[in-house]
C-alpha cells in the first residue's frame, strides 16, 4: 500500500517536472499547461520510447516538450454573478401565513 502511494506521488511529480520544462516554450507558467493532456502525451511517449534508438532519444524528448507546449489552458473567465447555492426544493408543503382579512 505504501509503495503504491509513493509510486503515484513520484509519477505525479515527474509529470510536473516535464511540464515545468515545457512551460517556457509556451510562455506560460507550469500550471498554465493541461496536466491531463501532458500525462496522456507522456504515457504515449513512454510506450513507444523503447522503439527509439538511443541516439535519437534526445530529439524525441525535445519534440515531446514542443508538443507539451501546445497544451495551454484557456484563460479563466470572469463570472458575471457570484456562485450561489440553490435552495433545495422540498416535496412537503410549507406553512404559509394566512392572508390578512380586509376590514369592512
Amino acid at each position: 500500500m505504501k509503495q503504491e502511494v509513493w509510486g503515484l506521488l513520484l509519477a505525479y511529480n515527474l509529470v510536473r517536472v516535464v511540464m515545468s520544462r515545457a512551460a517556457p516554450r509556451a510562455g506560460v507558467p507550469p500550471l498554465g499547461l493541461s496536466y491531463r493532456h501532458a500525462l496522456l502525451a507522456l504515457r504515449a511517449f513512454w510506450h513507444t520510447a523503447w522503439l527509439t534508438p538511443p541516439g535519437a532519444l534526445p530529439r524525441r524528448i525535445d519534440a515531446l516538450l514542443d508538443d507539451l507546449a501546445l497544451f495551454v489552458l484557456p484563460e479563466r473567465r470572469d463570472r458575471r454573478y457570484p456562485r450561489a447555492v440553490k435552495r433545495k426544493i422540498s416535496r412537503y408543503l410549507r406553512k404559509r401565513p394566512a392572508p390578512l382579512a380586509v376590514p369592512r
